[in-house]
């Protein structure tokens, strides 16, 4: 598993008052963010701090109690550099340091910098741009999502958490003089609350008077009970990753003489 954070200001005493973090000190602080990624992260897990590890004085205490803080951390840990990180922070033993990373999560292109961007790498195709630097200031908006602490309980966090929040955000103001003709979608999945490509929209499904069918066609996926409807709105679109696992429900069943296909996610006839 993918978790994102950044600027965590470990050791930074000036940036309680300056982001207005409730804590009475930075030990506090300090045994809070590291509690928070200990109980979260995997020791398998990929751990990437969009920047700002530490800031303000490099005395030697501080050095020593950031080195102890980052080897306490868990999982493979990646630095994308932020403007308060110096050479001897990116000289830790991190699995990479990058100025930025191009990844693929879940089928989900994102790039990650510290910075926010207006475009990036991927953008037309719906990647994610990551971002901190801001602190509290900005949660960035569709398509840019602020992973910073201050804005996520102080807490690493999951792709599937950015794109709920995603999804949510305002369109940046920019975005058709930078990617004219370039739409952002704005429908999340009713199944899992992903984010709805609207290059794909030929695959999604919807949910249409007791079955969900195939958008484009209305050709019948599978059929859903009255249970099922409570939580699948009608008109509401699903993802078609969403079908599969709605099978093991006892309120969805396919249509008399279809067979499930797994590989093209679909009803099919059942062959004799």
């Amino acid at each position: 598993m993918h978790w994102f954070t950044a600027d965590p200001h470990y050791c930074h005493d000036r940036i309680i008052g300056l982001a207005g973090r409730p804590f009475p000190d930075v030990a506090a602080m300090n045994a809070h963010l590291l509690a928070e990624c200990r109980a979260r992260v995997g020791p398998d897990d990929e751990l990437w701090i969009l920047g700002d590890f530490t800031a303000g004085r490099s005395t030697d205490a501080q050095r020593r109690e950031v080195r102890g803080i980052f080897h306490a951390l868990p999982g493979r840990r990646h630095l994308i550099r932020g403007n308060h990180d110096e050479d001897w922070v990116c000289d830790l033993p991190w699995d990479s340091v990058n100025e930025t990373a191009d990844i693929v999560v879940d089928k989900r292109r994102l790039f990650l910098c510290h910075y926010p961007m207006i475009t990036w790498p991927g953008a037309r195709h719906q990647g994610l741009q990551l971002f901190g630097h801001v602190h509290q200031n900005w949660r960035g908006s569709r398509n840019s999502v602020n992973v910073g602490v201050d804005v996520w309980d102080f807490r690493p966090v999951t792709l599937p958490q950015i794109e709920a929040r995603a999804a949510r955000l305002p369109v940046n103001a920019h975005w058709d003089q930078v990617e004219p003709g370039r739409a952002w979608p704005t429908e999340l999945c009713a199944g899992r609350g992903a984010i709805l490509d609207p290059a794909l929209v030929f695959g999604h499904a919807a949910v249409r008077n007791g079955r969900i069918v195939v958008a484009a066609t209305n050709e019948t996926i599978v059929t859903i009970g009255e249970a099922m409807r409570k939580w699948l709105p009608e008109g509401r679109r699903v993802c078609p990753e969403c079908i599969g696992g709605y099978l093991s429900i006892g309120e969805v069943a396919l249509p008399v003489g279809f067979t499930f296909d797994e590989m093209r996610n679909r009803a099919v006839p059942r062959k004799k």
